[in-house]
């Protein structure tokens, strides 16, 4: 009797020890499961934001305008001279031009000077104009930060609709010149042609991917 009971402790703790080694190994994959959950909460999360700030950024960038939708029925667009009120001499006359050749290659509107031919009209006027050395060579300014604003707007001719606008439009770029004796940015030159090519494509740019 002595033996019996001694075999029958054995298995009782043999089954024992295999519901504990059961309860571990459910207790492990259990543990692996919800860590492979926790890893994928985690990356949708982290795609998550960045979609969010990719579009939050998107959409900030139309706030530096108001603009609606173009009318199919617009073929043509009027840009008469800017107004300047800044002291820079022909300022105006090299932006609009530079803005004229923009619109030019990169749009399929007519582009014509006087109002009355245009079913939009865009127009500017320069509110500041300055320039600012930051590298000098030969006790002269060699590279200058240039920086302009405008008010810029666009109608319909036909229904006064405005299109867009712009009060604040703002543009800030190096330039390096050519000419060391100079203490200034020039007011003709290769220099003055670079301006209003990089000011035109930021301005049209902004005019056109608004809408």
């Amino acid at each position: 009797m002595a033996n019996v009971e001694v075999r029958s402790e054995n298995v009782g703790r043999a089954k024992c020890n295999c519901r504990h080694f059961t309860n571990r190994c459910f207790a492990t994959r259990r543990s692996n499961f919800e860590l492979r959950i926790s890893t994928v909460v985690r990356a949708f999360c982290l795609v998550s934001c960045w979609v969010l700030l990719f579009l939050t950024q998107g959409c900030g960038y139309r706030i530096a305008g108001k603009a609606t939708a173009i009318p199919a029925n617009i073929d043509s667009v009027a840009i008469p001279i800017f107004n300047n009120k800044t002291t820079k001499y022909r300022l105006e006359q090299r932006l609009t031009s530079a803005v004229v050749d923009e619109f030019v290659a990169r749009t399929r509107y007519r582009i014509v000077p006087d109002a009355s031919q245009a079913k939009a009209l865009l127009t500017g006027e320069v509110i500041e104009f300055t320039s600012t050395p930051v590298i000098f060579a030969g006790g002269a300014g060699a590279t200058f930060l240039v920086t302009v604003r405008m008010r810029v707007s666009m109608k319909d001719t036909t229904t006064h609709k405005l299109l867009f606008e712009n009060n604040n439009f703002y543009f800030r770029e190096e330039f390096e010149i050519s000419r060391g004796s100079k203490e200034f940015f020039p007011e003709e030159g290769p220099a003055m042609d670079r301006l209003a090519r990089e000011f035109s494509r930021t301005l049209v740019s902004s005019i056109l991917e608004a809408f």
